[in-house]
This record gives C-alpha cells, sequence and structure tokens, in this order.
C-alpha cells in the first residue's frame, strides 16, 4: 500500500525528472542551429602526412552552406578546436604518432577524433656544394659540414657525412656522401666533391691569381674572374723577387707603414692604405701610391721588395673581397 508520503516523494522525483529534461530542451535549443557534418569527417580517426595542415576554421569539419549569415556567425562565435587539448595554434603539429581532435559546441563536446600522423617523406638535401682547393692546400674539416644542408618536414634532420681519404699533395677528385635521416627513419643521401687541383689560372673556386710573366693579378670567385689589373711584383734585378708558390692570406690591415732593407743597406719606410699579407707580415698584396704605371716589365728593374704593388682602386677593392683564409696563388 502506498501511503501519501510516498506518493508526493514519487510526484516531486517527477517533476525534478520534468525540470531536468526542460532544462536539457532549453540548453539545446540555445546552441542551434544543429551543426551537420562533413562527408569527409563522418569517420571517428583519420589519418594524415606530417606536415599536412589541420584546420582550426569550422567551416572544414562541418557544412557551412545550409546556414543562414545569422547562424554561421553563431556556430564560429560557439566552437572551439582543441588538438591534444590545445588550441591549433599553440600546438605541438610536427610529431608522429596517435593525436586526439576535440570539437567543442557551446561548451560541450560535439565530435572527437583520433588522428594519426605518420612521417613517409624522408629528408630532402637543399644543398651539396663541391669543394675546391690546389695541391697542398688542405681544406679545413670545418668547411666539410658546410658541405651539405637537408631539411625535413619534422623540422628535425641528422646529417652525417661519410669523408674519404683525401690525397691534398695530389691532384684529383674525392666524393663525399652525406645520408639524412628524420626521426621517423626516412633516409636520403647525397654526393658532393673535393677537387684537389693544379694551381692555374681559371681553375675553380676563389682565389688570388698572380701571374709574374704577365705581371697581372686577377680575383675569381666561384672560378669566375670579378676584379683584374696590373701590378709590379719583386725587384728581380736587385734579388728581391716575389715568392712563389700558393699561400692562404693571413690577415688585412689598414693604413700601415712597411719598413725594410734596402740591397745596398739602407733603411726605407712605404705608408700604404691597404695591406693583405699572405706570409707572414713580410709578403703581401698592397697599394703603391708612389707609383704611376703598373704592369710590363717595370718588375725587372723598378720592382718591389717582393710584395705585389698594385693600383689604389683594385687594392681598395679587392681589400672589400676578401678575408683571411682566402688563396693567393703566385706563379
Amino acid at each position: 500500500m502506498i501511503t501519501r508520503s510516498i506518493k508526493r516523494k514519487i510526484i516531486r522525483n517527477e517533476l525534478l525528472l520534468i525540470f531536468i529534461l526542460a532544462a536539457a530542451c532549453l540548453l539545446l535549443s540555445s546552441c542551434n542551429p544543429i551543426l551537420t557534418l562533413n562527408q569527409k569527417y563522418a569517420y571517428s580517426s583519420f589519418e594524415l602526412e606530417l606536415g599536412e595542415p589541420i584546420s582550426d576554421d569550422i567551416a572544414e569539419y562541418v557544412d557551412m552552406s545550409v546556414l543562414s549569415a545569422e547562424d554561421a556567425q553563431f556556430v564560429r562565435k560557439n566552437t572551439e578546436i582543441l588538438y591534444d587539448g590545445l588550441p591549433i595554434a599553440e600546438s605541438d603539429l610536427a610529431k608522429t604518432g596517435d593525436h586526439i581532435l576535440t570539437i567543442n559546441y557551446c561548451g560541450h563536446q560535439y565530435r572527437e577524433y583520433i588522428i594519426e600522423i605518420a612521417d613517409h617523406a624522408p629528408p630532402v638535401f637543399t644543398k651539396a656544394k663541391d669543394l675546391y682547393t690546389f695541391e697542398n692546400i688542405r681544406i679545413n674539416e670545418e668547411e666539410y659540414d658546410k658541405m651539405f644542408t637537408a631539411e625535413d618536414n619534422s623540422g628535425h634532420v641528422d646529417v652525417v657525412i661519410d669523408m674519404p681519404e683525401v690525397d691534398y699533395d695530389t691532384v684529383g677528385e674525392y666524393t663525399v656522401t652525406a645520408t639524412a635521416t628524420d626521426p621517423s627513419g626516412n633516409k636520403t643521401t647525397a654526393t658532393a666533391v673535393i677537387h684537389v687541383q693544379a694551381p692555374e689560372y681559371g681553375a675553380m673556386g676563389t682565389y688570388v691569381f698572380v701571374s709574374i710573366p704577365d705581371q697581372h693579378l686577377t680575383y675569381f670567385v666561384d672560378g669566375k674572374p670579378v676584379l683584374d689589373c696590373p701590378v709590379v711584383t719583386g725587384n728581380l734585378m736587385q734579388g728581391h723577387g716575389t715568392p712563389r708558390g700558393t699561400f692562404p692570406l693571413v690577415y688585412k690591415s689598414r693604413n700601415m707603414t712597411l719598413r725594410g732593407t734596402e740591397s745596398n743597406g739602407d733603411k726605407y719606410e712605404s705608408f700604404v692604405n691597404y695591406w693583405m699579407a699572405f706570409i707572414g707580415s713580410s709578403y703581401g698584396l698592397h697599394d703603391a701610391t708612389w707609383r704611376t704605371n703598373f704592369g710590363g716589365d717595370i718588375y725587372k728593374g723598378a720592382g718591389s721588395h717582393g710584395c705585389v704593388n698594385m693600383p689604389y682602386a683594385s687594392a681598395a677593392k679587392l681589400y672589400d673581397l676578401i678575408d683571411a683564409g682566402t688563396l693567393v696563388m703566385i706563379y
């Protein structure tokens, strides 16, 4: 037998249930319009290649074409799209594996997807640069690392260079192989060549070439002449010949006073505006404002004390172009 008190409790519970249902209906009605998924996102999971964009625009996921402008504005204002719990703009999208994409609408979860990010794309080499040098001139090992550059859609790539044994005393070509590996284990290889050349005019590379017989200087960049001028080298008659060979530029300096001794024992001083030393501080390329002529046979009887004299404008230009370590070939 149901007592009056029990009846009252049942009535109160029924009224409470009706109130909850009414509140739920009111809440749902406040989130009109109802969203309709685009067919592409009808499934709960899908796969993307690493680097493919993940949209934070709700129009990517639901059909906005059926909505009025007012409804579309409401949907955009009340929609939140999260990737692993963060707004997409703040998320790390460069990680492979499973991730959660959540679409919230009016404060409630509307859809949740599992996105599998896969990486099948190998790294891409953007540089495989040959290196050039000359007999007996070793390449600084730091230059090896500059031969290759690679990029990957993950943003991370490891480049390992396999160097051959290079005989710098012998003209030849040596192939260098590099392997780029991304975090997913995808690999790419590339090759470049180290060229050991004979020291001659027109060879590949960046260097200064001084021809003593021609009394001429040429500056090459990547094998192309960018500056040339007549010069005066060492005075052969007085035993001050310019050293022949290939020398890395030691340093360069402005406004130097060169001091030395003439063949008769007299001291001399010569001010130069542009000094580019290739053997210690004793031999260098420099301007010679005391000369009015360069080239020809001047060096045979009225040459320098062993340096390479250049016209002022040419010395100024070369000074701006070259750095320490640039090869100077004199032959």
